[in-house]
C-alpha cells in the first residue's frame, strides 16, 4: 500500500488517491494545518512531487486496523498512519506528519 500511495502522490494520479483514502481521511502537517480528503488530493495534484521512499519504523496490526509509523530516507519526516479494512480493502483514514530533529549538539 505504502508503494501504491507514494507513486499515486508523484504521479499526481488523483483517482488513484481516491482508491487508497477513506472516504473520512484526515491528514495533520508538521505545522498543525489539517486537510480532510479531498483538500488533501488537490493539495497533492498541485505539487510536483519527486520520487522518495521510506523505511518502515512499526506497524502495529489490531484486527481490521493498522497503525504505521514511517520515517523517510533522510531521517527528517516521521509519518504516522492509520489504516482501516473497510469492505474488503484497506483504506487510509489518518495520517500525520512529524518533523524529526537532530540530536542537540549535531
Amino acid at each position: 500500500m505504502v508503494e501504491a500511495w507514494i507513486d499515486a502522490e508523484v504521479q499526481s494520479d488523483g483517482k488513484a488517491l481516491e482508491r487508497i483514502l477513506h472516504e473520512d481521511f484526515l491528514s495533520t502537517f508538521a505545522s498543525g494545518r489539517t486537510l480532510d480528503r479531498s483538500s488533501y488530493i488537490d493539495f497533492i495534484i498541485g505539487l510536483d512531487i519527486s520520487p522518495f521512499k521510506v523505511e518502515n519504523e512499526s506497524m502495529i496490526q489490531h484486527g481490521d486496523t493498522v497503525v504505521v509509523v514511517d520515517v523517510s530516507e533522510n531521517g527528517a519526516t516521521k509519518f504516522t498512519w492509520i489504516a482501516l479494512r473497510h469492505g474488503g480493502e484497506w483504506k487510509v483514514i489518518s495520517q500525520t506528519f512529524s518533523k524529526v530533529e537532530s540530536p542537540q549538539g549535531k
